[in-house]
């Protein structure tokens, strides 16, 4: 899947976002929380390994700055291999701002998926919890790094919260929350969003674009 004429972004989304009181909640729920019944995706298959995944992207070196969206955007339902890492209410735009420059000279290693703050946040597949940040980080902010069985990792960043009980090391499901949104790292206060890499061959293997391997919901819009 390709989005024809999508403009680089120009319009910052994500000053003053409506908190979702039942959403907040979320984060301070016991427990570990298994995926919701969801129209959206798929529940066929297994985790996505490296060897299920052909390199569509350019090789990047960092995270965002900021998340932000120019005025085409597309509506669109996308059954890819990997499931969408986000519970898409009450809000859902994806910028398609993989490889955009950053400031020192770095890209952009992922996409940015713009939410309100506490959304929560799912594992991609079945795997380990192998790297975490927290809110010391400058640029990440509270992470997760999960890698799959397969040896495929997806990186999750500017997390509000982690989901209880889990720790670096974890293993966990697909389908798991593991986090909630937030606007920790660099992004700025309110511009609450989650940024998500895929790199198929492990951690330190080049990043590729996600949003062509993605089960998007029809209720996203792609920016």
């Amino acid at each position: 899947m390709h989005l024809n004429g999508t403009t680089r972004r120009g319009v910052l989304l994500g000053g003053a976002a409506v908190l979702a009181g039942g959403l907040v909640a979320l984060a301070g729920r016991g427990g570990r929380t298994p995926l919701a019944a969801q129209a959206f995706a798929s529940d066929e298959g297994a985790s996505v390994d490296a060897s299920a995944i052909a390199a569509t992207g350019i090789a990047a070196t960092g995270i965002g700055d900021s998340a932000s969206a120019s005025q085409r955007a597309d509506r669109l339902r996308q059954l890819g291999a990997i499931m969408f890492p986000m519970d898409p209410a009450p809000r859902c735009y994806i910028l398609d701002n993989f490889g955009d420059p950053r400031s020192g000279g770095r890209r952009h290693e992922g996409i940015d998926l713009l939410a309100t703050q506490g959304q929560p946040v799912y594992a991609v597949t079945d795997g380990v919890l192998t790297e975490q940040t927290d809110v010391s980080s400058p640029l990440a902010g509270n992470s997760w790094g999960l890698t799959a069985v397969g040896g495929a990792y997806y990186f999750y960043a500017h997390l509000s919260s982690f989901a209880p009980g889990l720790t670096k090391g974890s293993s966990v499901a697909r389908g798991e929350v593991i986090g909630f949104v937030g606007d920790t790292g660099n992004p700025g206060p309110g511009n609450y969003h989650l940024h998500f890499e895929v790199h198929p061959g492990g951690p330190r293997s080049p990043a590729v674009d996600p949003l062509p391997l993605l089960q998007i919901p029809k209720v996203c819009t792609v920016y």
